[in-house]
């Protein structure tokens, strides 16, 4: 895969007439960063100006591309005044609303270098959040790296290193774990595993991500997409990185909580965890212990008068087909079984070290 990569500090010829010594020449990769934005020019306003002085802090320099995705508040407009000093980003306008893995997925094909960080339009960035990011992209093997997400308020804890934690017939994923915050920080000896990265504050590898053919847009309109790549290219025997010393400031579903009722932002949810379930778990036991708890939950949801979980099995029922043929790719594709990567994730984080703590 060819790289590109942009050089911090260049020797110029009177410097080599005499023969002084060189200073060292620091080899970065460029970056693109993809902002998918839909109504949120008044959260561009505010966080876009974080993301500028990142990038012009960031020794290899980059892109930013905003990708409007059918916003009807002027954001399009609104990214093309100069008044704003946003002139130097590049905006992509898709015309109409195509939901957030569509929009995702256009970026990244749009985006011109190799490294590709994801950013909702609700993140406020560190000045030094990229390099840390980038610097493990030296490993060919990482497909993904997920910064540190604190709150607006800068103090409190939001996201770390994901926690894959196989139980009853399901992935459970929301744990985090972080350093321990009464012990002075140090580089970790060994890059610190996620089980996914989430797509809101993370980098990826571009050609990869291209090879697994980006979000799966099944999982339209939000949630699980995230997870479903990333769980793809573990399958595939690449890795997943948390990076602590990158620091994004972060408060979730500001959009999603804004625009959708809470109703049908957990059927989605429900709905799409169980798309993930049957379209990734290949090898039979796994399948079939997912099945089994799968099937028993129904009556129990009816039995708790729980409608919403009720309806999200059959209204994952309807994607059956498109589900085959997905895990058709999958199977073929799968390098590393379900159970490996169970096995692995038994470990993280790694017992015993008083580094890293649950939160």
């Amino acid at each position: 895969m060819q790289r590109r990569f942009a050089c911090s500090a260049t020797p110029n010829a009177r410097e080599w007439s005499r023969g002084r010594a060189l200073p060292v020449v620091i080899m970065k990769q460029q970056v693109s960063i993809v902002i998918p934005t839909w109504n949120g020019r008044e959260l561009l306003e505010r966080f876009l100006p974080s993301v500028l002085k990142a990038l012009e802090a960031y020794p290899g320099g980059g892109e930013v591309l905003v990708v409007d995705d059918g916003s009807t508040d002027g954001t399009g407009v609104f990214m093309q005044e100069d008044r704003h000093g946003f002139h130097g980003i590049r905006t992509l306008c898709l015309g109409v609303n195509l939901g957030f893995a569509r929009a995702v997925n256009r970026g990244v094909i749009e985006a011109v270098h190799d490294v590709v960080i994801l950013l909702n339009n609700d993140v406020e960035v560190s000045e030094d959040f990229i390099e840390p990011l980038v610097r493990h992209f030296d490993n060919p093997g990482i497909f993904g790296v997920c910064a540190r997400s604190l709150d607006w308020d800068r103090v409190t804890f939001r996201d770390g290193g994901k926690v894959g934690n196989w139980k009853r017939g399901f992935w459970r994923v929301w744990r985090n774990y972080d350093r321990a915050e009464n012990v002075s920080p140090q580089p970790p000896s060994e890059p610190l595993p996620t089980f996914y990265c989430p797509g809101g504050f993370s980098a990826f590898d571009r050609q990869k991500w291209l090879e697994l053919g980006g979000f799966d847009e099944l999982f339209s309109p939000f949630n699980w997409e995230d997870t479903d790549i990333c769980y793809r290219a573990l399958k595939r025997g690449w890795n997943l990185v948390y990076e602590p010393e990158a620091t994004v400031f972060h408060r979730p579903n500001t959009t999603i909580g804004l625009s959708f009722r809470r109703m049908f932002v957990r059927y989605i949810s429900r709905r799409n965890r169980l798309l993930f379930h049957w379209k990734n778990l290949t090898e039979p036991a796994m399948l079939a212990g997912h099945l089994l708890f799968a099937a028993l939950s129904l009556p129990i949801s009816l039995l708790r008068l729980d409608p919403v979980s009720a309806a999200a099995v059959f209204g994952a029922l309807r994607y059956l087909p498109q589900v085959r043929r997905r895990r058709a790719v999958e199977k073929a594709q799968a390098k590393v079984k379900d159970s490996q990567i169970r096995e692995f994730y038994r470990g993280v984080p790694p017992e015993g070290d008083k580094g890293l703590v649950l939160k």
